[in-house]
C-alpha cells in the first residue's frame, strides 16, 4: 500500500469532521513487513451526530453518527489491476474469498485500544477498492466481512469522488499537496465533480 492511498483516506476522514491518528503494531518490525500489512488509522468525531448507527455500506453522509473506528487499509486496488476493474459481483466474491478473508482478522488485531481513551472497542471498517452492487453478491460479501467481525465498509472510489467533490478552485490548499494536487487539475478541465459526466 503506497503512502498515496494513506493520504487520501486520511484527507477524507479529516474533510469530514473526524480526526486521524496513525497506528503502528508493535508486532512489526521489519521495514517490509510494514509495508505489506499497510495501514491502519484510528478515528474519532468530536462531535458525533445522535440517530441510529450507520449502515454496513458507508457513505459520506453517515460518517457524522460514526463515533471512532480503527481503519483498515489495504491496497487491494494497487495490488491487482483486476479486481479494480472488476465487473461482476461474482468476481469480487471470488476475490474476497480468496485474498481477504483469510487476512481480515489479522488485519485488526491491536494492542490495545485503552492508549486511545476508548471504553469500548471502536467499530473496525475496512476500505475496499470496488464492492458488488448486484444481489445475491453484495449480501453475500456483506455477511462474510460481518461474520469475520468488519464492522463497516468504505469505497476507495467514493471517497475519492468526495474529495474531487469538496474542492474548491478558488481556495488554496497550502497544508494538503493532495487536496492541491487534486485543485489544479480542476482548474484545468481535467477532472470534473462526481455529479458531472467524466
Amino acid at each position: 500500500m503506497s503512502s498515496v492511498d494513506e493520504q487520501i483516506v486520511s484527507e477524507y476522514f479529516e474533510n469530514n469532521g473526524f480526526l486521524v491518528r496513525p497506528l503502528r503494531k508493535s508486532r512489526l518490525q521489519s521495514k517490509r513487513g510494514l509495508q505489506s500489512e499497510g495501514c491502519d488509522l484510528y478515528i474519532r468525531n468530536a462531535k458525533p451526530a445522535s440517530g441510529r448507527e450507520p449502515t454496513f455500506m458507508l457513505f459520506s453522509s453517515e460518517l457524522g453518527k460514526l463515533q471512532s473506528a480503527v481503519v483498515c487499509v489495504r491496497g487491494w486496488h494497487s495490488q491487482k489491476a483486476a479486481l479494480a476493474a472488476a465487473s461482476s459481483g461474482a468476481e469480487m466474491l471470488r476475490y474476497l474469498e480468496t485474498h481477504v478473508l483469510k487476512k481480515v482478522e489479522q488485519w485488526f488485531q491491536f494492542d490495545s485500544f485503552r492508549e486511545l481513551g476508548e471504553k469500548e472497542l471502536p467499530k473496525k471498517i475496512l476500505v475496499a477498492p470496488v464492492f458488488p452492487a448486484q444481489e445475491p453478491f453484495r449480501k453475500q460479501c456483506i455477511d462474510a466481512l460481518a461474520e469475520k467481525g468488519v464492522d463497516g465498509i468504505l469505497s476507495y472510489k467514493s471517497m475519492v469522488l468526495d474529495l474531487i467533490d469538496r474542492v474548491d478552485t478558488k481556495q488554496v490548499y497550502l497544508k494538503s499537496d493532495l487536496l492541491q494536487f487534486i485543485r489544479t487539475l480542476k482548474t484545468f478541465d481535467l477532472i470534473k465533480n462526481s455529479q458531472m459526466t467524466f
